[in-house]
């Protein structure tokens, strides 16, 4: 059908139907006028039919109606005069007429509806395969987190049995993240996201104070595990370990960005740590894929951690969840722990 190439994707308006039929209906009525000396008074109709063909497929069944009515009118008048013994051809004319009308009026419709279907079904096969893809190299960093969790946690744990709480603990913090983020639609807000990653915890201890501010799924899941291990070393060794000890997470929103801070204070005496564990290397490369930083100090009086958030507009140009890198088996270690660590491609 090489005549939907140049069919309108949509009807005209009615009046537009209307003036292209009778336009149609008219031109067919001068040309069997001007050509009535060569072809005769036997076929005063000929003319008219692809002139409603052309009407009802380009106008719809207005537009060929009208032109069917201009036809019919012009040629009783100027061709064929309506009498007794020319009423039958006349009834003839209609008759087969809304015949055509009807049919290929019907067949532009289709045409149509058919034409938005296969651009629809286009649009939905992108969607897949793109859905698909995302999929696929989501769940491919997801593992590569566990692998990173399982891997560094059972190295730092004295007994299979602190590995298994250490493993265990990670990945719920991280679970919780997700579930978040899904509930979001694939971002969340910061407030939320620290709000669910300290529900452990004993909350009356903490002081949280900040303004709403949205990020990504990417940052939704590595920040769950960032105040999650920071979390987790204050019971063990800072703030949360004494009892008059109190934690502050406070953060002001700078351009697409929040400035987020983290200070324990009424702690034990705090010296740094000889080793870097999981948590060390987590606050190195876990927001640096999406734009984002992390430092933290051991001060006297207990640990400040400050985080450059970015929010969920900011974009950060990522591959694979390294920025400007590819991903590769051999960076597996570093890039689990980094972009996979939110369980989610960026």
């Amino acid at each position: 059908m090489a005549w939907r190439a140049w069919l309108p994707a949509r009807a005209p308006r009615p009046w537009q139907s209307i003036a292209l039929g009778t336009a149609f209906g008219g031109v067919a009525v001068g040309i069997r006028v001007v050509a009535d000396t060569l072809l005769g008074g036997n076929v005063p109709f000929l003319p008219m039919f692809p002139a409603l063909l052309l009407a009802a497929i380009l106008g719809g069944y207005v537009g060929g109606a009208a032109c069917l009515v201009a036809s019919g009118i012009g040629a009783a008048i100027f061709l064929l005069p309506l009498a007794a013994d020319t009423l039958a051809v006349h009834i003839g004319f209609w008759t087969a007429g809304a015949l055509v009308v009807a049919v290929a009026a019907g067949m532009a419709d289709s045409v149509r509806k058919l034409r938005l279907s296969e651009a629809r079904l286009g649009e939905a096969q992108a969607q897949l395969r793109t859905l698909v893809g995302e999929l696929a190299h989501r769940n491919r960093n997801a593992l590569f987190v566990i692998m990173a969790i399982v891997r560094q946690s059972a190295r730092n744990a004295a007994s299979p049995a602190e590995a298994e709480k250490l493993i265990n603990a990670r990945l719920e913090a991280l679970l919780r993240a997700q579930d978040l983020v899904v509930q979001g639609e694939g971002g969340t807000d910061l407030h939320r996201v620290v709000a669910v990653a300290l529900a452990p915890f004993d909350r009356e201890r903490f002081d949280i104070v900040g303004p709403s501010f949205q990020i990504s799924a990417d940052v939704a899941g590595g920040l769950a595990l960032l105040f999650h291990e920071l979390a987790t070393n204050a019971v063990k060794y800072g703030a949360l370990a004494a009892p008059q000890g109190r934690i502050v997470v406070r953060w002001a929103v700078e351009g697409q960005r929040a400035r987020l801070d983290w200070v324990e204070r009424g702690g034990p005496p705090l010296t740094p740590p000889s080793r870097q564990g999981f948590g060390a290397r987590l606050f190195e490369v876990a927001l640096k894929p999406q734009g984002g930083t992390a430092e933290r100090r051991f001060e006297p009086e207990g640990v400040v951690c400050e985080l450059m958030i970015p929010g969920s507009g900011s974009g950060a140009d990522t591959v694979d969840g390294v920025i400007g890198t590819p991903f590769s088996e051999a960076a597996a270690p570093q890039a689990a722990a980094s972009s996979a660590v939110a369980g989610v491609a960026p």
